[in-house]
């Protein structure tokens, strides 16, 4: 009986966990692109393009590859209490391929994030525990995402294509015998265990416009994706001959999520040394399912020749109460130096993200915060390399600060298992990579 109710209670701890979005929503994706800020989608053209915007694949003036390494570290608090946030890092790989076709531009691409620790990870969410849920599992996800895009004419560019998740759907029997008075020598149980893995899908599409030669207008579109996993857990098992337990757990819950998102940007040039960068995103939170999960349980002991643990029993979802948020940008690029085979550029860039997540009042504890970054790069391009190279290799670098405002959850309850706390914080990131590019 021990055996069989502390299973129940780790199906239900472990197999049901959350996290939201993934790596590039969490911290950028491309060199350049990141050190700008996020603010590119007006003139982005290199490998980042197959998250920021697919438009610009056509863009291109060649085959361009882009191998990044990004680390970042959250110092994350609760009432000056470090939490065990961990360090998220990973190789970030974008590919074009622009190809003409009776005067018409086609392009495909190819986008690659790979964290160096673990290609997948989640964590139950124990609604008494404080959780910085933005950042606790969700970038701990493999990025993978493939475009197509076309240029008809020299100032328009359209791009769209599809990025990959993936679902399950887990099961597990038991039967057998149970011993009550010698439970590890005379019990015989079995356990049968599947597991069905789904791929999801979702869209990404993009525009950009030239008008100008110095002016240009990005369009970005991201599809909502919502990566569901049930769990199904059975049991019939005879209890020391006398009695039958029957068990049975279902639960649903969320496991990844990332909301519809639409950027709109702007880049202009002033002088041919200048480049400056404004966006702006919108973020579909309110769509946000609960983070709790749904499950039913039911547990009989037939006779009840014992009392069955009366803290095993199913639980209800729990309304987010999330917003939408939007979320500006700015990127600003200086040509440094720009001669027949050198190019030097500076890059700095500026986010404000406003918290979707409300107040923790009830019994939720969702922690989250306002948050300012500021990043700062540089990109050397060597373009004289012939004939070792038909074309150009790149070194980029940036670095990346976030600083998370405080915030203080005031509960409701005065009983309140946890009680009221404060969140604060920040992160910092770096970044190196090389682009090569062929003519």
């Amino acid at each position: 009986m021990v055996k069989l109710t502390r299973l129940a209670a780790l199906l239900v701890a472990l197999l049901s966990s959350t996290a939201s979005a993934t790596p590039p929503d969490t911290y950028g994706f491309g060199n350049r692109s990141t050190a700008l800020g996020g603010a590119v989608s007006a003139d982005v053209q290199d490998g980042s393009s197959n998250y920021h915007n697919p438009a610009g694949l056509a863009m291109s003036d060649g085959i361009h590859i882009d191998i990044d390494y990004m680390s970042a570290t959250p110092n994350l608090r609760i009432n000056d209490e470090r939490s065990s946030v961990e360090r998220f890092g990973a190789l970030q790989l974008g590919l074009v391929v622009p190809v003409e076709i009776e005067g018409v531009t086609f392009a495909f691409g190819l986008g690659l994030v790979l964290p160096d620790q673990r290609l997948a990870r989640t964590r139950s969410t124990i609604v008494e525990r404080p959780r910085w849920e933005l950042f606790d599992t969700r970038s701990h996800r493999v990025f993978l995402a493939s475009h197509l895009a076309f240029s008809p004419v020299d100032w328009l560019s359209i791009g769209a294509g599809i990025a990959f998740q993936a679902p399950s759907e887990l099961t597990l029997d038991i039967r057998g015998a149970l011993s009550l008075t010698d439970p590890e020598g005379d019990s015989r149980l079995e356990h049968q265990f599947k597991g069905d893995l789904t791929s999801i899908r979702y869209v990404q599409a993009g525009i950009q416009i030239r008008p100008h030669e110095r002016f240009s207008i990005g369009l970005t579109y991201r599809g909502e994706y919502t990566l569901a996993n049930r769990i199904i857990a059975t049991a019939d098992v005879r209890v020391a001959s006398i009695a039958d337990l029957l068990f049975s757990l279902d639960t649903f819950s969320t496991s990844l999520f990332g909301p519809q998102q639409v950027s709109l940007g702007f880049a202009f040039s002033p002088c041919d040394c200048l480049r400056v960068g404004l966006e702006v995103t919108w973020y579909d939170w309110s769509a946000h399912p609960s983070l709790i999960p749904t499950e039913q349980i039911l547990l009989e002991l037939d006779p009840a020749i014992v009392e069955l643990p009366s803290e095993i029993g199913g639980r209800s979802a729990i309304p987010m109460d999330m917003h939408d948020t939007f979320v500006p940008r700015i990127g600003i690029e200086w040509h440094a130096i720009d001669t027949d085979a050198i190019e030097f550029d500076v890059r700095a860039g500026y986010v404000y993200e406003n918290s979707p997540f409300p107040v923790q009042r009830g019994v939720g504890n969702f922690v989250d915060g306002d948050r300012h970054t500021t990043t700062l790069g540089f990109g050397l391009k060597l373009t004289d390399l012939r004939p070792t190279l038909p074309g150009h290799l790149g070194f980029e670098a940036y670095f990346l600060y976030t600083h998370v405002v405080p915030r203080t959850h005031v509960k409701d309850s005065l009983v309140d298992s946890v009680g009221d706390y404060t969140a604060d914080g920040r992160i910092m990131g770096v970044g190196v990579g090389v682009e090569i590019g062929f003519e």
